[in-house]
């Protein structure tokens, strides 16, 4: 605990402090803003780390922002609100549509999420629609979306019946955009890239979903021990890059007991996420206060697996980029799981990418030459992006 606070504490940033001691569950008093702040920097982090509701709930009241920084965040909150109405009522006529066709679909993270922890679609700031199919039924549910005036944005190009098999166990969805609107959806087949990752099959995911209520609406979404685990999984892999990651599962931890907790726990051991779940818990538990209950505080876990969260975390950049980004990003994905089928497919997935059929179009009978070119390739776009 009191190296986790001294990390907070040397690598977090003035202007992440505040946005951190705005995020806690309730509001808080007697904080004095430092003269130091430099409130472009905050606004640019609040963008990044997605808290702007947050951090406007727990300082409406105490005058902390120069009125010039309080009116621009506010503009922040009022654009969120209208895209998360719009793509809510996007994912509404999407819902429609597929069950006219009567394929079998689920929602995940986005308005229903928001919903779920916060009762308020709004609250959250999430850029697009998620949704898992069948891979059976993604080529006809891609059809229904893209009858709603949609496009496939990734992959742009039409793929070979050799690229279409090999990209389903490459990627894991379709990326749509609306011609028109400011919408993206992610058409899943599989819920994490690799599948392996969260082992666990679409059948199973799609079958213990739950029908929750919304206005008139009965809508699939994700169980509730899947979610927490799903969400553990989603921001270790992404190194909790994103406060409102560790936010959102910090919340949701809150709303389980104890049985629940040790339900979510199980299924994290049996899918060889336990590290995932266990970094999420201490995690929500040093930044976010949650209370954890004593068969997970007697675990081990890494001091490593709490530094390099946290260091992403602090980061004053805006984007996961650069190529030590890119070459340190493997080694970590491959310590959060100890499991030979998760090990090959992770190594498997960077030997190819649609990426690299769009840039040379070879045809089905020579497609292994797109291992021996990925090299060549890569070097190639990273000149090209100069």
């Amino acid at each position: 605990m009191n190296n986790v606070n001294r990390y907070i504490k040397s690598w977090f940033s003035d202007e992440l402090k505040l946005i951190h001691f705005l995020s806690q569950k309730s509001s808080v008093n007697n904080f004095t803003t430092s003269s130091k702040i430099n409130w472009i920097l905050f606004i640019d982090l609040i963008k990044k780390h997605r808290l702007v509701s947050h951090v406007l709930k727990h300082s409406e009241s105490k005058n902390i922002f120069p009125t010039s920084v309080y009116k621009e965040i506010k503009s922040i909150q009022l654009s969120q609100i209208k895209k998360s109405l719009l793509l809510n009522s996007e994912l509404l006529r999407i819902h429609d549509a597929l069950n006219k066709k009567n394929i079998d679909h689920m929602f995940f993270k986005g308005s229903l999420l928001s919903f779920e922890l916060y009762n308020d679609i709004g609250f959250r700031n999430f850029r697009d629609i998620d949704l898992l199919v069948h891979k059976s039924n993604v080529e006809q549910a891609n059809s229904a979306i893209i009858e709603l005036k949609y496009k496939l944005f990734d992959p742009s190009f039409e793929l070979t019946k050799k690229q279409k098999r090999i990209n389903y166990s490459l990627s894991h969805h379709y990326h749509l955009q609306h011609k028109e609107l400011p919408v993206d959806i992610e058409l899943h087949w599989n819920i994490t890239n690799p599948k392996s990752f969260l082992s666990i099959s679409t059948e199973k995911i799609l079958r213990n979903k739950l029908l929750i209520q919304f206005q008139t609406y009965t809508l699939p979404y994700i169980s509730k021990l899947e979610n927490i685990v799903f969400l553990a999984a989603h921001g270790s892999i992404h190194q909790w890059y994103r406060l409102f990651w560790l936010k959102d599962f910090s919340v949701l931890l809150a709303t389980l007991d104890i049985n629940e907790i040790k339900q979510a726990w199980e299924l994290s051991k049996k899918l060889s996420l336990h590290k995932c779940f266990l970094q999420a818990c201490f995690l929500s538990k040093y930044v976010y206060n949650s209370i954890l209950p004593d068969f997970i505080l007697e675990q081990k876990i890494k001091k490593s697996l709490l530094r390099t969260p946290l260091k992403s975390i602090a980061t004053t950049e805006l984007k996961q980029s650069g190529l030590i980004g890119k070459l340190n990003y493997p080694i970590y994905r491959l310590r959060l799981k100890s499991n030979l089928k998760y090990n090959f497919d992770l190594i498997f997935r960077l030997r190819t990418h649609f990426s690299d059929w769009k840039i040379v179009n070879l045809p089905d009978i020579l497609f292994f030459l797109y291992y021996p070119l990925r090299p060549l390739l890569l070097l190639y776009k990273i000149i090209s992006k100069k």
